[in-house]
């Protein structure tokens, strides 16, 4: 199948390629894949297999705007579940059978953190009720964005230098932007309006250059509204070029591991008895541990309440995860840390680049670790902007790659807004589908640890992911198509202005009325022993094999931030089994040398 979309270049800004016709949302995703398939190093390039994936669903998409972002999170979807076929083959499993992907549960998938309803009642009617505060533990989200100014801190605002929008993100604490700009936020306005015109006159004072002069002077979070075209011109766009979406390598520089074989269990998911421990917050990095967990993982989640976190996540990316507390600026907490890392297969580390080295957690101490247990780890990095380049060690969220991509300035574009005027993409789209882009990336390394031996390490990047999706191969829908899913959906009007919270219940609330997705059971998986009631419900594992045994689930509900008082993995120490492996691997090894020795007519396999 072809992998190159027609396309005519600009319609929404330099850098830009369109579609000349519009292809439905699941024949699109096959095409997709192969493209992906064959420009990711290590996955499989056989056609048939591709082909083989069913995607089922209507023909348009249920997001807002150009990109294809639906069809791309279907497919790095269908990429984790076949790998996933590799590694119970490995496993000595009979076929799982076909993978089928619902494209509609994709476009769904990128709004999994509002997609809840506990007790019958979903997060539109209890956050209206208030009821949201009580089900919900908080880890003092709210105070960072305590009042108008620190919430309007998270938006796009014009600047002096005509044409150019910059992306403003206060963080989990926007206390330190208010300094760098000289904004009081005592003095906080009324309305959430009047707090953005406050911050916007501000903003309109410099440049673009200049704010990015005082956001880098600071550490802190923004991102002028590139163009696509403009940031490929960047230092750190040409860096990140270099790089495949999916990227993962062995690790050459230390001594060579020997193969690990996937644990044998009743459990028939691919990743049954995998131990990952997960050090991350917020969205991206706890998406890829969740997909993880669904592919039979056993993940633990490592946070602090020390550290603001996204409160909504706590009713969907912790489901069939530990969600254990540790203080890392603590001897001792670092000690029981390394105590559970000894046992693991994977971790994932969603801090920045050099974060959690400073802490001595880096790339390097897991392998030495890794080397003296003779036993490969699977290292998992996910940030913004990627393994190198200028701002590899930057800090930055999913607003700040859209921005730096060129995603949000082609949104506003195709809004109908012009000079650069930008808006975020209607969900955290790239958090989300970074996720399943690491989710994939980890599994292909897992694989290839029991192919090979060795250790791995994997690179994840909020923006990578951004600019394929604006890549000439992908191509973007036109505003014919744009058009129609705004006749379809009639959502409200999406503005520079709004927080991704804001967006978060605009999308729900507009999938409530104008769609049927709520009512299709087979897209939900309910829970009736959660924490958080009697009955909990959110969007179901995106992949599905024929097989049940084998079809990605949560074995346990989602759970609050540090739930846990053990810091431990469900399943038992490997140790045993390992050892049991490697003798009866010894046996028949020693058998078939006796039968070479012994028996003439198989002198030729000797040689």
């Amino acid at each position: 199948m072809g992998s190159q979309a027609a396309t005519t270049e600009g319609e929404y800004g330099p850098g830009t390629f369109v579609d000349t016709s519009f292809t439905p949302v699941p024949k699109e995703c096959t095409r997709i894949l192969h493209y992906l398939a064959k420009n990711s190093p290590g996955f499989t390039q056989d056609a048939a297999v591709l082909d083989a994936v069913k995607f089922e669903g209507l023909d348009y998409p249920c997001i807002p705007g150009p990109i294809k972002s639906q069809a791309m999170t279907a497919v790095l979807h269908a990429m984790a579940g076949i790998v996933g076929q590799e590694i119970l083959e490995l496993k000595g499993q009979s076929s799982a059978g076909p993978i089928t992907i619902n494209t509609d549960q994709a476009g769904l998938y990128l709004g999994t953190i509002p997609l809840f309803s506990v007790d019958g009642k979903d997060s539109l009617e209890l956050n209206a009720s208030g009821e949201i505060n009580k089900v919900m533990p908080s880890s003092n989200l709210g105070d960072a964005l305590g009042n108008t100014i620190m919430y309007r801190l998270q938006a796009i605002y014009p600047t002096k230098t005509p044409g150019v929008w910059y992306d403003w993100h206060g963080s989990t604490n926007p206390l330190p932007m208010c300094k760098a700009f000289n904004i009081d936020p005592t003095k906080a306005p009324k309305t959430k309006d009047e707090a953005y015109e406050v911050i916007s006159a501000v903003s309109q004072q410099y440049s673009y250059r200049e704010i990015e002069m005082i956001m880098m002077d600071h550490g802190l979070c923004g991102s002028p509204c590139y163009s696509p075209a403009a940031w490929r011109e960047t230092l750190t766009g040409k860096a990140l070029a270099r790089h495949s979406l999916i990227q993962y390598n062995v690790q050459k520089q230390c001594p060579s591991t020997p193969p690990v074989p996937f644990p044998i269990s009743a459990d028939k998911r691919p990743l049954a008895g995998i131990k990952v421990v997960e050090i991350a917050r917020i969205i991206a990095a706890p998406a890829c541990g969740a997909a993880l967990a669904a592919m039979g993982a056993d993940v633990v989640r490592i946070t602090s309440k020390h550290l603001v976190d996204l409160d909504l996540a706590q009713f969907s990316l912790t489901a069939g995860k530990v969600e254990a507390e540790l203080d890392l600026t603590t001897e001792e907490h670092r000690a029981q840390l390394w105590k559970l890392l000894e046992q693991a297969d994977v971790i994932i580390n969603g801090f920045r680049r050099k974060s959690i080295e400073r802490k001595g957690f880096g790339l390097n101490a897991l392998l030495e670790m890794a080397n003296k247990r003779n036993k490969g780890i699977i290292y998992v990095d996910e940030n913004c902007y990627g393994p190198d380049g200028y701002y590899a060690e930057r800090p930055g969220w999913q607003q700040i790659a859209d921005a730096a991509a060129g995603s949000s300035y082609v949104i506003g574009n195709a809004y109908g807004f012009k000079d650069g005027k930008s808006v975020l993409p209607s969900l955290p789209i790239s958090d989300m589908s970074t996720g399943a882009t690491g989710c994939v990336t980890t599994m292909l390394a897992l694989r290839d640890r029991a192919k090979y031996g060795g250790s791995y390490h994997c690179e994840v990047a909020l923006t990578k992911y951004n600019t394929t999706t604006l890549e000439k191969e992908v191509g973007l829908y036109t505003r014919d198509v744009v058009a129609k899913l705004q006749s379809i959906y009639d959502w409200p009007a999406m503005t520079p202005d709004q927080h991704v919270i804001d967006l978060f219940y605009m999308m729900v609330g507009q999938w409530k009325k104008k769609s049927k997705f709520f009512q299709q059971e087979k897209l939900w998986v309910e829970f009736t022993d959660s924490p958080y009631g009697k009955s909990l419900k959110i969007l179901a594992p995106m992949v599905r094999y024929e097989d049940p045994a084998a079809t990605p689930r949560w074995a346990d509900p989602p759970v609050p931030f540090c739930f846990h008082k053990e810091l431990a993995f469900r399943t038992p120490p490997m140790d045993d089994a390992w050892q049991a492996h490697k003798q009866w691997a010894a046996g028949v090894v020693s058998k078939v040398q006796g039968l070479l020795n012994e028996r003439p007519d198989f002198q030729s396999l000797r040689k």
